[in-house]
């Protein structure tokens, strides 16, 4: 049986085929793991949380692996390596449901392990670490978790953290994982982006009292099911206060991460 169910949607194919043969030159070769290609080279037909939903629907491989086409293997970490990363977190923690390279945890650090054109430095504490969001570049779900993406969104951004409360929502865990390859986009943060926040923050604001969320392209957004608290904590000045003082940041990250979902 095959392990992996690798799935990236792609408007570049020579880039997609580059990324595969690094995929496979690691070990992800095709009697082991199986490739799904979603073709956006013609037209925007697939996007991130409808095509998520119908590969989960009909994968019988244990994980998928839900990627970018702009990645490559090419930092040392192959198909070994990731087996081993997944039985070692099966082992700490059989609760995990999504696992990727970065993301923030639920103190606000930034953890990750990637080498991107940022060039962010890489965490230097351990791994693996329990966050509360992801980068969409490589993404390892686990089959049997049944986690999907809403219904109610759509567009190419924050799909890793909507799979990541929802999978907090049904009592799983998320991880940034110690499985480096090379990422070759910095993103790309146009009016789409801030569409996709305000109908994000819409859907996700009647799951929490509480709560901030920090996502890997730097965005902090305020979720509350209450008016009159978003209307304070929402505001800029004040998101700054709550998560640059550490005595605060700590109160606010034990409210928000203990007590954040109804």
């Amino acid at each position: 049986m095959r392990l992996f169910h690798i799935c990236t949607i792609a408007n570049k194919l020579p880039q997609y085929e580059q990324m595969k043969m690094s995929f496979i030159e690691a070990g992800f070769d095709e009697v082991r793991c199986r490739y799904s290609l979603f073709d956006n080279s013609e037209e925007n037909i697939y996007e991130p949380y409808s095509t998520f939903n119908a590969i989960h629907s009909t994968t019988i491989e244990p994980y998928i692996i839900f990627c970018h086409q702009d990645i490559l293997l090419n930092q040392g970490h192959g198909f070994s390596r990731l087996v081993e990363l997944l039985e070692e977190l099966d082992r700490l923690d059989p609760k995990w449901a999504v696992l990727g390279n970065a993301g923030y945890n639920n103190s606000y650090e930034y953890i990750l392990k990637i080498t991107d054109p940022n060039c962010t430095p890489n965490w230097t504490g351990d791994f693996p670490q329990r966050v509360h969001s992801l980068d969409e570049n490589f993404l390892v779900v686990k089959s049997s978790a049944n986690i999907g993406c809403s219904l109610e969104l759509t567009g190419f951004h924050f799909y890793a953290t909507d799979l990541c409360l929802n999978a907090t929502l049904k009592g799983y865990s998320c991880y940034v994982i110690d499985f480096h390859l090379t990422h070759l986009s910095k993103g790309n943060l146009n009016q789409a982006f801030w569409d996709i926040q305000a109908m994000f923050q819409k859907r996700w604001n009647s799951e929490f009292n509480f709560c901030y969320i920090k996502t890997p392209m730097r965005t902090v957004m305020f979720l509350s099911k209450h008016r009159p608290l978003r209307h304070i904590f929402a505001r800029g000045r004040v998101t700054q206060w709550c998560l640059s003082n550490r005595s605060i940041r700590a109160f606010v990250s034990f409210f928000c991460h203990n007590n954040r979902m109804i």
